[in-house]
């Protein structure tokens, strides 16, 4: 009798097992269907989507790489430092230009302590990152200034990245910096720039 009821367990035990592994078609999604998140594909918008997809990414870039305009000139420039050698020793300069859209030309301006020799060795650098079109850079023109009267600096041209320049001046006089773009761009184009005076 025991055996017959443990038969009878077993065989509903089975009949259970049966039912629930070995009937492939009671999972399939159809009956578990749960949605799928939704992600646009690209190849589902046509070309005139794509294009204003991409309009609008580059419009969003260039804008991006517009440098501020900080009101600077020969007459006011961003930098005016006196260089000594217990005082302030060196200038580093950091700031951005652009082209053909915002600042193009930056003006630091610094004097050196008078000596019985008017003629002093100096070194300047400019280190730069260009974002947008390479064949461009930024450039420095060297001047001294004497009153009203300025007078370029023999030497160079000193660009950037390829540093640093060995410079002779006259410690007798003002020395101004001109930093701007050389070249011109084939599309809006920023760099950042530091630019050092190292005069001891």
């Amino acid at each position: 009798m025991k055996n017959r009821t443990l038969d009878a367990i077993c065989l509903g035990l089975l009949s259970v097992f049966a039912v629930a592994c070995g009937d492939a078609g009671a999972l399939e999604d159809e009956d578990f269907n749960v949605d799928a998140p939704f992600v646009e594909d690209v190849n589902d918008l046509d070309e005139e989507e794509v294009d204003e997809l991409d309009e609008e990414e580059v419009i969003e870039d260039e804008e991006e790489r517009i440098a501020p305009f900080d009101n600077d000139s020969a007459a006011n420039p961003a930098v005016d430092e006196f260089l000594s050698i217990t005082g302030t020793r060196e200038i580093a300069y950091t700031d951005q230009i652009s082209a053909e859209d915002g600042d193009n030309e930056d003006f630091v301006q610094f004097e050196l302590p008078s000596a019985s020799n008017p003629n002093q060795r100096i070194e300047i650098d400019i280190d730069c990152d260009v974002y947008g079109d390479e064949s461009v850079f930024a450039r420095v023109e060297l001047l001294n200034v004497d009153g009203n009267d300025t007078t370029r600096i023999n030497g160079g041209p000193f660009d950037c990245n390829e540093g640093p320049f060995p410079v002779t001046v006259r410690n007798d006089q003002v020395q101004l910096a001109r930093i701007h773009v050389q070249g011109v761009p084939q599309e809006q184009t920023l760099i950042e720039y530091t630019f050092v005076v190292s005069p001891f």
